[in-house]
């Protein structure tokens, strides 16, 4: 088996990448993925040119991100037409894919520019539906006919096997990458809960909080902080209304002394050491259909035990101890935390087992194995 830690790409084989995709400063999940995959393939593949063509909102006027090379606005025919001509000249494009980041009708947009891109294409699929739509179902099939699909877990690869036309030979498993490593588990008693990520309807955090009313007869008390500031969708389209019902509910569970908000924009560095004091990560998600998460990748790279309402990435990743996929209940995420704060054997093992695992997550490994696909797809259209 190949040592990706130790493979050193052929010189000269292909020199430029084109990534597209949503991108800092717009704050949202995949525009982190994307900026941790450029800035780590920069990295580990120091010959490769990178260009970023980074999804806009026509509506919305922002900032030109530092790295991006161009912008587009996937509503438009014209900017379409353009980002493809550009990254035609490119030896190989990865586009970044999820439903929502391609404009209207399920961003059917995204066929638009792959079709017009003339280099070999990788299309990274941040969401794959058990049941999907009939459109949402033939953007992927037909997506999967122009690129190399990359899927995050096995369960995606499974579901667009089993669930779609989609040839197994077709998808490549690369894991969702984290910079962080594993650190020493703090010591007992356990009791500080971390939530962090854009907030909004879907993120389940309702149940959390009210998980931790359930366990208010622990003492010392749970601390549990919610970090993050409302998503800027879910803003613009209703307000902070989802926010509000959250400090809602904290103050009717008279919890105020025990749930803290950071409803703030918060950087790598001031993050990781808010998760590092942190003793669980909890991901109480509504969605039971979820083949991605950034919050569960970055807290097993850190070797932060997780309780994670069961959805298909919880699962796999959460495998072999490394934390618990639990009913999509109250009280079972209440009995999740407490089996982690109160049980020192059972939370050492879950913290050792997604140690065993960070080094598997690390994008300087993904980086690794990005280059990897990328080089064999240059290469092969260059001997074509």
């Amino acid at each position: 088996m190949l040592d990706l830690k130790r493979w050193f790409p052929p010189p000269g084989s292909v020199s430029r990448v084109g990534v597209v995709s949503t991108f800092p400063p717009t704050r949202c999940g995949i525009g982190r993925f994307a900026s941790s995959m450029v800035d780590a393939l920069a990295q580990f593949d120091p010959g490769l040119e990178i260009d970023v063509v980074r999804l806009v909102n026509g509506r919305t006027a922002s900032p030109v991100a530092s790295r991006a090379r161009m912008e587009i606005d996937p509503s438009s025919p014209v900017s379409i037409r353009a980002a493809g001509r550009h990254l035609g000249s490119c030896d190989v494009a990865i586009l970044q894919h999820e439903f929502g980041i391609y404009g209207a009708e399920d961003g059917a947009a995204v066929l638009d520019l792959a079709t017009q891109i003339d280099a070999p294409k990788v299309a990274v699929l941040h969401t794959v539906l058990p049941e999907p739509t009939a459109r949402q179902r033939s953007i992927i099939e037909s997506l999967s006919m122009e690129a190399t699909i990359v899927v995050l877990c096995e369960s995606a690869r499974d579901l667009l096997v089993s669930g779609y036309s989609v040839d197994d030979d077709a998808i490549v498993v690369i894991p969702h990458g984290t910079h962080w490593s594993p650190q020493q588990i703090n010591h007992s008693p356990r009791r500080r809960l971390i939530t962090w990520g854009l907030l909004g309807p879907g993120k389940g955090l309702e149940r959390s909080i009210a998980a931790v009313a359930e366990l208010r007869d622990l003492d010392p008390p749970l601390h549990y902080r919610i970090v993050g500031r409302t998503h800027p969708a879910v803003a613009a389209e209703s307000g902070f209304r989802y926010r509000r019902s959250l400090e809602r509910l904290v103050h009717s569970l008279d919890l105020s002394h025990v749930v803290e908000f950071i409803d703030r924009y918060v950087d790598d560095v001031e993050l990781f050491e808010m998760v590092r004091r942190s003793d669980v990560v909890v991901v109480p998600y509504d969605n039971h259909d979820q083949v991605s998460s950034g919050v569960i990748t970055e807290a097993v790279g850190m070797a932060r035990p997780v309780v994670a309402t069961r959805f298909p990435y919880a699962v796999e990743i959460l495998g072999s101890g490394r934390g618990l996929a639990v009913d999509h209940d109250v009280l079972s995420v209440a009995r999740g935390i407490r089996e982690l704060v109160e049980d020192p054997v059972s939370y050492r093992d879950a913290a050792r087992a997604a140690a065993l695992k960070s080094a598997e997550l690390s994008w300087d490994t993904v980086a690794a194995r990005y280059s990897r696909l990328i080089h064999r797809l240059g290469s092969a259209r260059a001997t074509a």
